[in-house]
């Protein structure tokens, strides 16, 4: 019985590891985040990391399934490429409504700015396919 019980204990799948932002500062490098913000979820590529600028990418859609294309208020959307500031600290950066992104134990963090609301978004690490 000892035996069937410690096979049966080896087949028993781990826990993945969760992990999430804890204050942990990177420095910043190219790649893909995405999570939610408000009502959309945010594609947020950083492309390209130089000496005083990063290249960035942003893309996003509604969360909502049934939502509805509306004017000023699109089903998807798609920024421009740019490229944004790099801060004095070299560990964040900024653009016109995103302040002071970094990356923190992997996730993208910052704040979001726009018609008065405030969002202080973390993006999880995508895996490019």
């Amino acid at each position: 019985m000892l035996v069937a019980a410690l096979t049966t204990g080896s087949c028993t799948p781990h826990p993945k590891a969760v992990y999430q932002p804890d204050g942990t500062v990177m420095p910043l490098r190219a790649g893909y985040w995405a999570g939610p913000m408000g009502t959309n979820r945010i594609d947020f590529h950083v492309e390209q990391v130089m000496a005083d600028r990063v290249a960035i990418r942003i893309s996003g859609s509604k969360l909502d399934p049934n939502a509805r294309n509306e004017p000023g208020d699109p089903v998807t959307f798609s920024d421009r490429p740019t490229t944004c500031r790099i801060n004095p600290d070299n560990t964040s950066f900024d653009c016109l409504r995103y302040k002071g992104m970094h990356i923190d134990n992997g996730f993208l963090c910052g704040t979001y700015g726009l018609y008065g609301k405030t969002y202080r978004p973390c993006l999880a690490p995508v895996r490019n396919p």
